[in-house]
């Protein structure tokens, strides 16, 4: 994982701040995408569940 790597060789702390900030930023296209596809998502599942 890219976000694992992310402190550089000469750094002895660890920057969970930027860490963060990467995974929160890296989240927001995946978010979105389910937001715009929210409709399609609910449909799909309740077709898959329907019997018979």
């Amino acid at each position: 994982m890219i976000i694992a790597n992310f402190p550089s060789q000469f750094s002895k702390q660890i920057p969970f701040g930027e860490i963060m900030a990467a995974g929160i930023i890296s989240s927001i296209p995946l978010i979105l995408l389910v937001f715009i596809f929210q409709r399609r998502i609910v449909a799909g599942l309740t077709a898959g569940a329907v019997k018979g």
